[in-house]
Protein backbone atom coordinates (compact mmCIF):
# COMPACT_ATOMS: atom_id res chain seq x y z
CA UNK A 1 0.00 0.00 0.00
CA UNK A 2 1.30 3.14 -0.78
CA UNK A 3 1.03 6.58 1.01
CA UNK A 4 -2.13 8.82 0.21
CA UNK A 5 -1.24 12.54 -0.09
CA UNK A 6 -2.78 15.47 0.65
CA UNK A 7 -0.13 17.50 0.22
CA UNK A 8 3.67 17.11 -0.86
CA UNK A 9 5.34 20.37 -1.00
CA UNK A 10 4.67 21.76 2.46
CA UNK A 11 1.33 22.31 2.90
CA UNK A 12 0.01 24.77 6.03
CA UNK A 13 4.03 23.80 7.25
CA UNK A 14 6.95 26.53 7.21
CA UNK A 15 10.52 26.31 8.64
CA UNK A 16 10.89 28.99 11.38
CA UNK A 17 14.07 28.88 12.64
CA UNK A 18 17.78 27.19 11.16
CA UNK A 19 19.49 26.42 13.96
CA UNK A 20 23.54 25.51 13.88
CA UNK A 21 26.29 24.80 16.19
CA UNK A 22 26.81 21.22 16.53
CA UNK A 23 29.85 20.21 14.50
CA UNK A 24 28.79 17.05 13.47
CA UNK A 25 25.83 14.79 12.70
CA UNK A 26 22.54 15.59 14.66
CA UNK A 27 21.47 12.14 16.08
CA UNK A 28 18.53 12.98 18.46
CA UNK A 29 16.32 15.82 19.75
CA UNK A 30 13.99 16.42 22.91
CA UNK A 31 11.68 18.49 24.27
CA UNK A 32 9.94 19.84 27.83
CA UNK A 33 7.96 21.94 25.85
CA UNK A 34 7.43 24.39 23.18
CA UNK A 35 10.40 27.08 24.17
CA UNK A 36 13.31 24.75 25.05
CA UNK A 37 14.73 22.08 23.26
CA UNK A 38 17.66 19.74 23.74
CA UNK A 39 19.84 17.89 21.00
CA UNK A 40 23.03 15.25 20.98
CA UNK A 41 25.44 14.63 17.98
CA UNK A 42 28.43 13.39 16.96
CA UNK A 43 30.68 15.77 18.25
CA UNK A 44 29.72 14.83 21.69
CA UNK A 45 28.06 17.76 23.00
CA UNK A 46 24.57 18.19 24.87
CA UNK A 47 23.23 20.94 23.53
CA UNK A 48 20.09 23.67 24.83
CA UNK A 49 18.12 25.65 22.42
CA UNK A 50 15.63 28.28 23.65
CA UNK A 51 13.19 30.60 22.42
CA UNK A 52 12.43 33.94 23.99
CA UNK A 53 10.50 36.90 23.02
CA UNK A 54 13.61 37.48 19.93
CA UNK A 55 12.73 33.79 18.33
CA UNK A 56 14.51 31.06 18.90
CA UNK A 57 18.58 31.21 19.93
CA UNK A 58 20.16 30.19 16.94
CA UNK A 59 23.72 28.76 18.01
CA UNK A 60 22.31 26.86 21.30
CA UNK A 61 24.48 26.37 24.53
CA UNK A 62 26.95 23.24 25.13
CA UNK A 63 26.18 22.04 28.65
CA UNK A 64 28.11 18.84 28.43
CA UNK A 65 31.03 17.36 26.23
CA UNK A 66 31.65 13.55 26.02
CA UNK A 67 34.63 11.58 24.71
CA UNK A 68 32.58 10.08 21.58
CA UNK A 69 29.16 10.77 19.54
CA UNK A 70 25.97 11.02 21.90
CA UNK A 71 23.16 8.69 20.08
CA UNK A 72 20.41 9.62 21.93
CA UNK A 73 18.85 11.98 24.04
CA UNK A 74 15.28 12.59 26.88
CA UNK A 75 13.81 15.62 28.47
CA UNK A 76 13.73 14.95 32.32
CA UNK A 77 10.09 15.89 33.46
CA UNK A 78 11.60 17.59 36.68
CA UNK A 79 13.84 19.37 34.51
CA UNK A 80 17.67 18.90 32.36
CA UNK A 81 18.51 16.05 30.54
CA UNK A 82 19.81 12.23 30.08
CA UNK A 83 21.64 10.92 26.90
CA UNK A 84 23.60 8.27 25.93
CA UNK A 85 26.59 7.36 23.82
CA UNK A 86 29.00 5.24 21.74
CA UNK A 87 30.84 4.06 24.36
CA UNK A 88 27.47 3.25 26.36
CA UNK A 89 27.64 5.55 29.18
CA UNK A 90 24.74 7.97 30.22
CA UNK A 91 25.52 11.57 31.01
CA UNK A 92 22.72 13.56 32.69
CA UNK A 93 22.51 17.31 33.34
CA UNK A 94 20.38 18.77 35.62
CA UNK A 95 20.94 22.46 37.68
CA UNK A 96 24.03 22.83 36.03
CA UNK A 97 25.43 19.59 37.25
CA UNK A 98 26.92 17.15 35.14
CA UNK A 99 26.78 13.44 36.13
CA UNK A 100 27.96 9.69 34.72
CA UNK A 101 26.42 6.38 34.79
CA UNK A 102 27.80 3.72 33.71
CA UNK A 103 25.24 1.89 30.84
CA UNK A 104 25.13 -0.65 28.40
CA UNK A 105 28.43 -2.51 26.49
CA UNK A 106 28.61 -1.49 23.08
CA UNK A 107 26.62 1.93 22.70
CA UNK A 108 23.50 3.07 24.88
CA UNK A 109 21.25 3.86 21.93
CA UNK A 110 18.13 4.42 23.56
CA UNK A 111 17.04 6.54 26.97
CA UNK A 112 13.40 7.42 28.84
CA UNK A 113 12.39 8.69 31.64
CA UNK A 114 13.14 5.59 33.52
CA UNK A 115 15.02 3.24 31.24
CA UNK A 116 17.99 2.94 28.69
CA UNK A 117 18.87 0.16 25.83
CA UNK A 118 21.91 -0.42 23.68
CA UNK A 119 24.11 -2.63 21.88
CA UNK A 120 24.22 -5.53 24.35
CA UNK A 121 20.16 -6.36 24.68
CA UNK A 122 20.33 -5.11 28.20
CA UNK A 123 17.01 -2.57 29.10
CA UNK A 124 17.65 -1.36 32.54
CA UNK A 125 16.65 1.40 35.16
CA UNK A 126 19.53 3.47 34.12
CA UNK A 127 19.53 5.76 37.54
CA UNK A 128 20.22 2.86 39.25
CA UNK A 129 21.66 -0.27 36.41
CA UNK A 130 18.67 -2.72 37.39
CA UNK A 131 18.59 -5.19 34.91
CA UNK A 132 14.98 -4.89 33.40
CA UNK A 133 15.21 -7.36 30.42
CA UNK A 134 17.75 -9.43 28.64
CA UNK A 135 16.88 -9.69 24.54
CA UNK A 136 19.32 -10.95 21.73
CA UNK A 137 20.50 -8.19 19.17
CA UNK A 138 20.98 -4.21 19.71
CA UNK A 139 17.82 -2.37 20.98
CA UNK A 140 16.94 0.53 19.16
CA UNK A 141 13.42 1.47 20.52
CA UNK A 142 11.71 0.92 23.66
CA UNK A 143 7.83 1.37 24.55
CA UNK A 144 6.78 1.52 27.78
CA UNK A 145 2.95 0.13 28.35
CA UNK A 146 1.05 -0.92 31.32
CA UNK A 147 1.65 -4.81 30.55
CA UNK A 148 5.63 -4.04 30.99
CA UNK A 149 8.70 -2.47 28.37
CA UNK A 150 9.29 -3.36 24.58
CA UNK A 151 11.86 -3.44 22.95
CA UNK A 152 12.74 -3.12 19.15
CA UNK A 153 15.84 -4.27 17.89
CA UNK A 154 18.29 -4.01 15.11
CA UNK A 155 17.17 -7.07 13.75
CA UNK A 156 13.31 -5.93 13.14
CA UNK A 157 11.83 -7.64 16.19
CA UNK A 158 9.71 -6.44 19.13
CA UNK A 159 10.36 -8.51 22.36
CA UNK A 160 8.08 -8.21 25.50
CA UNK A 161 10.03 -8.60 28.65
CA UNK A 162 8.81 -12.13 28.92
CA UNK A 163 9.34 -12.66 25.20
CA UNK A 164 12.58 -14.39 24.75
CA UNK A 165 12.02 -15.05 20.98
CA UNK A 166 10.01 -12.09 19.92
CA UNK A 167 8.15 -11.02 16.54
CA UNK A 168 9.56 -9.62 13.37
CA UNK A 169 7.92 -6.15 12.65
CA UNK A 170 10.36 -5.00 9.86
CA UNK A 171 12.79 -6.55 7.40
CA UNK A 172 15.85 -4.71 8.78
CA UNK A 173 15.71 -2.40 11.79
CA UNK A 174 12.85 -1.78 14.14
CA UNK A 175 13.67 1.67 14.34
CA UNK A 176 10.31 3.48 16.18
CA UNK A 177 7.47 2.07 17.92
CA UNK A 178 4.65 4.40 19.36
CA UNK A 179 0.85 3.63 20.98
CA UNK A 180 -1.10 4.74 18.29
CA UNK A 181 -3.72 7.51 19.03
CA UNK A 182 -7.16 6.44 19.11
CA UNK A 183 -7.01 3.30 19.34
CA UNK A 184 -5.80 0.26 20.93
CA UNK A 185 -3.01 -0.36 18.14
CA UNK A 186 0.77 0.32 18.28
CA UNK A 187 2.56 1.74 15.46
CA UNK A 188 6.13 0.44 13.96
CA UNK A 189 8.95 2.33 11.45
CA UNK A 190 12.02 0.62 10.30
CA UNK A 191 14.72 -0.10 7.77
CA UNK A 192 12.22 -1.02 5.36
CA UNK A 193 10.44 2.73 4.76
CA UNK A 194 7.44 1.48 5.99
CA UNK A 195 5.25 2.35 8.32
CA UNK A 196 2.68 -0.33 10.29
CA UNK A 197 0.21 -0.34 12.45
CA UNK A 198 -0.63 -3.33 14.52
CA UNK A 199 -3.64 -4.73 16.70
CA UNK A 200 -2.60 -5.63 20.32
CA UNK A 201 -4.89 -8.08 21.18
CA UNK A 202 -3.41 -11.08 22.65
CA UNK A 203 0.27 -12.31 22.82
CA UNK A 204 1.00 -11.67 18.96
CA UNK A 205 0.55 -8.57 17.05
CA UNK A 206 -1.48 -8.90 13.89
CA UNK A 207 -1.00 -6.33 11.38
CA UNK A 208 -3.76 -4.22 10.19
CA UNK A 209 -2.33 -1.88 7.55
CA UNK A 210 1.08 -0.65 6.05
CA UNK A 211 2.05 2.33 3.70
CA UNK A 212 5.44 2.89 2.02
CA UNK A 213 5.97 6.21 3.44
CA UNK A 214 9.88 6.48 3.06
CA UNK A 215 12.28 5.75 -0.08
CA UNK A 216 14.90 4.67 2.98
CA UNK A 217 14.94 3.23 6.21
CA UNK A 218 13.02 5.33 9.13
CA UNK A 219 14.90 6.60 12.21
CA UNK A 220 11.93 8.31 14.10
CA UNK A 221 7.99 8.24 14.56
CA UNK A 222 6.85 10.55 16.98
CA UNK A 223 3.02 10.67 17.42
CA UNK A 224 1.68 15.07 18.34
CA UNK A 225 0.90 15.86 22.21
CA UNK A 226 -2.80 15.96 20.62
CA UNK A 227 -2.26 13.06 18.66
CA UNK A 228 -3.53 14.13 15.51
CA UNK A 229 -0.57 13.70 13.75
CA UNK A 230 2.34 11.33 13.81
CA UNK A 231 5.89 12.72 11.75
CA UNK A 232 8.25 10.41 10.37
CA UNK A 233 12.33 10.96 9.74
CA UNK A 234 14.29 9.19 7.08
CA UNK A 235 17.80 8.27 5.66
CA UNK A 236 15.64 9.21 2.47
CA UNK A 237 16.75 13.39 3.61
CA UNK A 238 12.91 14.31 4.70
CA UNK A 239 10.47 14.56 7.17
CA UNK A 240 6.97 14.25 6.78
CA UNK A 241 3.61 14.37 8.61
CA UNK A 242 0.97 12.17 8.45
CA UNK A 243 -2.91 12.48 9.84
CA UNK A 244 -3.26 9.90 12.50
CA UNK A 245 -6.60 8.91 11.56
CA UNK A 246 -6.22 7.58 7.95
CA UNK A 247 -2.86 8.17 7.21
CA UNK A 248 -2.82 10.70 4.25
CA UNK A 249 0.35 12.43 3.65
CA UNK A 250 -0.27 15.93 5.22
CA UNK A 251 3.44 17.53 4.15
CA UNK A 252 6.94 16.71 3.69
CA UNK A 253 8.51 19.19 5.35
CA UNK A 254 11.21 21.30 3.35
CA UNK A 255 12.07 24.62 3.31
CA UNK A 256 10.62 27.08 0.47
CA UNK A 257 13.10 27.94 -2.18
CA UNK A 258 15.76 24.94 -1.04
CA UNK A 259 16.13 21.56 -0.09
CA UNK A 260 15.94 21.19 3.33
CA UNK A 261 17.55 19.01 4.94
CA UNK A 262 20.90 17.93 2.61
CA UNK A 263 21.61 14.84 3.77
CA UNK A 264 19.87 11.93 6.24
CA UNK A 265 17.12 13.14 8.64
CA UNK A 266 17.54 11.36 12.08
CA UNK A 267 16.03 13.07 15.03
CA UNK A 268 11.98 14.52 15.48
CA UNK A 269 10.78 15.83 18.24
CA UNK A 270 7.68 17.46 18.87
CA UNK A 271 7.38 20.92 20.73
CA UNK A 272 3.97 21.59 20.74
CA UNK A 273 0.68 20.35 19.06
CA UNK A 274 2.03 22.38 16.18
CA UNK A 275 5.19 23.02 16.29
CA UNK A 276 7.88 20.35 14.98
CA UNK A 277 11.93 20.10 15.32
CA UNK A 278 14.09 17.88 12.91
CA UNK A 279 17.91 17.38 12.64
CA UNK A 280 20.35 15.65 10.75
CA UNK A 281 23.58 14.58 9.29
CA UNK A 282 23.74 17.87 7.82
CA UNK A 283 24.54 19.33 11.37
CA UNK A 284 21.26 21.60 11.14
CA UNK A 285 17.92 21.39 13.31
CA UNK A 286 15.07 23.10 11.62
CA UNK A 287 12.33 24.65 13.45
CA UNK A 288 8.90 24.01 11.74
CA UNK A 289 5.41 25.59 12.80
CA UNK A 290 2.11 24.96 11.32
CA UNK A 291 -0.38 27.64 9.85
CA UNK A 292 -3.19 27.28 12.43
CA UNK A 293 -5.82 27.97 9.07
Amino acid sequence: MSAKSKSDAGGAWRCVASLEGHMGAVYDLASPGPNLLWSVGGDGCLVRWWKDDAGWNATGEAVAKADEALFCVHALSGGGAVCGGASGGIVVWESGTVKFHSGHQGGTFVISEDFSAGADGAVRRWNSGELIAQVNGRVRCLMQRREGVWAGTHEGKVHREDDCEGQLLHQGSLRAMVEWPGKPAVGSAGADGRIRIWKTEGKRLEEIVAIEAHKAAIYRLKRSPDGLRVATSSRDRSAAVWNSADLCLEARLIRKGSEGHTRSVNALCWLDDRTLASGGDDRRIFIWERNPN
